[in-house]
Order: structure tokens, then sequence, then C-alpha cells
């Protein structure tokens, strides 16, 4: 009798398991799919920007920036790109300067527009507090408030092994715990 019983709950679990998801287990899914859970990594950002520009001048965007990671035994790999939603019709930025607390050079990250705005990879290996700075050229024609949305976008949760294999945001999003990090930055632009 046992056996009979053991065997039909094997059928149901394996019925369950092949039976297509709902729509609200699927909004469930998708939810799950963005961790339902504080980032293993925060980062606080505070940026700032040109004030005043004229049209199709230039204009510099500085981030601040410090790391805050959640208390644990473990230690934990994420994965940086900063950048974000640059003002309609700007040209650039086609690096960011990463500078330590100091303000000595550290190093450059190239740069590359993706469907959500721009975005430098920083390759993950930065310190724990420091500043990046981005410039970009206005579009020619236009005047009033040029707004940006910058800061970071970090992946966690990943391993040393995947820290290693250095993922492109596209892997990185469909894998790993994605949280955005950004602060809006007002440009009046006037002639």
């Amino acid at each position: 009798m046992r056996r009979v019983l053991g065997i039909a709950a094997g059928l149901a679990l394996i019925a369950a398991a092949l039976s297509p998801v709902t729509p609200a287990e699927a909004t469930c899914l998708a939810a799950a799919k963005k961790c339902g859970r504080d980032a293993l990594i925060a980062i606080d950002v505070k940026a700032k920007g040109t004030p005043r520009a004229h049209p199709g001048g230039r204009v510099t965007y500085v981030l601040d920036y410090s790391m805050t990671w959640t208390p644990s035994f473990a230690p934990y790999w994420g994965s940086y790109w900063v950048g974000g939603k640059f003002p309609r019709g700007v040209r650039g930025p086609a690096r960011a300067v990463l500078f330590d607390e100091k303000g000595k050079r550290l190093a450059a990250f190239a740069c590359r527009r993706h469907s959500d705005g721009v975005w430098c990879d920083t390759g993950g290996a930065i310190p724990h507090r420091g500043r990046i700075v981005l410039s970009a050229r206005l579009a020619r024609g236009g005047a009033g408030a040029a707004v940006a949305k910058l800061g970071f976008d970090s992946f966690d949760g990943l391993n040393k092994e995947e820290f290693a294999r250095h993922l492109n945001r596209e892997k990185s999003r469909a894998e790993f715990c994605n949280y955005r990090f950004t602060r809006t930055v007002t440009t009046r632009v006037g002639s």
C-alpha cells in the first residue's frame, strides 16, 4: 500500500511540474526574478552637474559614491555599470573616469549606448568610495531644463567564478539580482 501511495505522489509531482504555468504563478515567478530582497551591496550616490550651459555646450557630471555591504561572513561579488539616462539629444559620454577619495585618477571606463541609457562597464573592481566623472555635449537646439538620471546599475548574487566570467549587461540582467541607484541632475540650457 505504501508503495502505491509513493508512486501516486511521485506521479502527482511530475504532473504538477509539467503542467503549464497559470497567469497568477507567472506573476509570482516574474516578481521572484527581480529578487524580493534588499541589495547585498547598496550604493549611496550624490550627483551634480554643470548648473548652466549653452545649447551644444559641454556638461560635466560628477557622481560621488560610497558602497555599504550587508553584514555577513561571506564575501560578495558584484558587477557595476555607471551612467544612466542623459538628456535627449546629447552626444556621449564616450568614457567615465574614476577617482579615489583624494582625487587621484584610478581608471577610465568605456561607455556604450543601451536600450535603457548610456552605461560604462567598471569591470566590478572599484573602491568602496570614490568619484566618477562623465562629460557629454548637449544638443545644439533647444533651451530649458536638460534632465539626466545618473548613477549605478549593479548586479549582485554572483560568486567568484561568475564574477571572473565578466558577463555583459543583458546576461547579467537575466541571471542575477539587479539594483539601480540613481539621482536626478538638472542643467539649465539657454543662449
